[in-house]
């Protein structure tokens, strides 16, 4: 007698979707992180006009994903184009119930807005939003109340959604012009200054930034891509759009007699989850990078003929802001040769090899480097391996 297989949950279908747009271990690090918030806080959804007219299927499947996978996000319409936002929301709320989803229609000047929304999340409903036509109201005065909203929920995430996908200059003719990451405190003047994207391209960013300044202190991300990459973007550490963020303050030491020594060892200590040695901060740096507000470090130290990266850290309530990015950034510029670390099992270890130049995987170690030699890698990752464990017993990690 044949067995029948046991059903496969629904959640289980969408990761192995996701494991074949980037790794399931990234899609699994991201979804913890996701799942973290409280169900009102994940993202609110903005698609624009033509993506309802044009690729509401495609929409309406990625909301389906979403909520196999727990999440469920209010739809927000009429940000660009009030005008059509009301037939929109009728031709959504339509859609979703075939999908096994059950919508739910607002008006976005309505009182109480964000206790209902909150209710019907935790219900694992779609709040389906507009914005009415509003004589004398502009674009303005709709981001003030989305950022209104924002704060309210707590939102973490803003998703613009067009056909084209995300940001990039001008001369775009592929993928490759596409700008994946901008950090407003180090890119947005010079994008500005430069006028190499196309209008609409600055438009969108323009709004990103008035949100994100809208929302703060919130740390709120805004990716602008299309409905077929929305789960890459939101699932994948490459993405498949254009992250727009404040941008983390990156300060640089060069020994820890400069910094909170205290903060410093809470914060390698809460991310990764251990004590560290006592002789750990007895050894000399050769620089740290640290987050001004003790959310993300990184601390550089001699090793073998180039510099040792030591430790690479984001507090787990950062996860997922970028700050492991603007940490990289500042680092590279005046580190651009180092070699590390990390345990296999290690969820960052799949960003890393998007980072390095090489690696090698050994069974206790994966060892990575940049910036190298051929000729002196092999010695590098022998310093790597016989290096002795930071944290304390019972187990060891990076």
């Amino acid at each position: 007698m044949v067995t029948p297989a046991a059903p496969v949950a629904p959640a289980d279908v969408v990761l192995t979707f996701l494991e074949s747009l980037g790794r399931r271990s990234e899609a699994e690090l991201y979804l913890k992180l996701f799942r973290k918030l409280p169900k009102e806080s994940f993202a609110i959804i903005a698609p624009g006009a033509p993506v309802v007219r044009s690729a509401l299927g495609s929409l309406v499947e990625e909301l389906k994903f979403l909520a196999d996978l727990d999440l469920f996000a209010p739809v927000l319409l009429g940000l660009y184009d009030p005008e059509s936002a009301a037939a929109s929301s009728e031709r959504l709320v339509k859609r979703l119930p075939a999908a096994g989803l059950d919508a739910c229609p607002h008006a976005m000047d309505e009182p109480d807005l964000a206790d209902r929304l909150r209710e019907e999340l935790h219900a694992e409903r779609i709040p389906i939003l507009h914005f009415p036509v509003a004589e004398g109201a502009g674009l303005e005065q709709r981001l003030a109340l989305v950022g209104a909203l924002v704060q309210k929920l707590e939102t973490r995430k803003f998703v613009l959604l067009r056909r084209r996908g995300g940001l990039g200059r001008r001369e775009r003719a592929s993928m490759n012009g596409r700008l994946s990451v901008i950090n407003l405190s180090t890119d947005y003047q010079r994008l500005a200054a430069a006028k190499f994207m196309p209008k609409r391209d600055a438009e969108l960013l323009e709004t990103a930034r008035r949100l994100i300044d809208l929302a703060a202190p919130l740390p709120l991300l805004v990716s602008v891509t299309s409905p077929l990459n929305l789960l890459k973007e939101l699932f994948t550490v490459k993405g498949a759009g254009t992250l727009v963020k404040r941008g983390a303050q990156v300060q640089r030491h060069d020994a820890y007699q400069s910094l909170d020594v205290e903060r410093l060892k809470a914060l390698l200590e809460a991310s990764f989850g251990k004590l560290l040695n006592p002789g750990f901060l007895d050894e000399k740096p050769l620089a740290i990078y640290l987050d001004a507000d003790y959310r993300g470090a990184a601390v550089i130290t001699p090793g073998a003929s180039a510099p040792y990266l030591s430790k690479f850290a984001v507090l787990p309530e950062a996860q997922g802001e970028g700050i492991g990015n603007d940490l990289w950034q500042a680092m590279q510029s005046d580190f651009p040769a180092l070699y590390w670390r990390t345990r296999a099992d290690n969820p960052i270890a799949a960003w890393y090899q998007t980072v390095c130049d090489g690696m090698v995987r050994r069974k206790s170690w994966h060892v990575f480097w940049r910036g190298l030699e051929p000729r002196v890698i092999p010695d590098l990752i022998s310093d790597a391996e016989a290096r002795p464990a930071d944290f304390q017993a019972p187990e060891a990690s990076t």
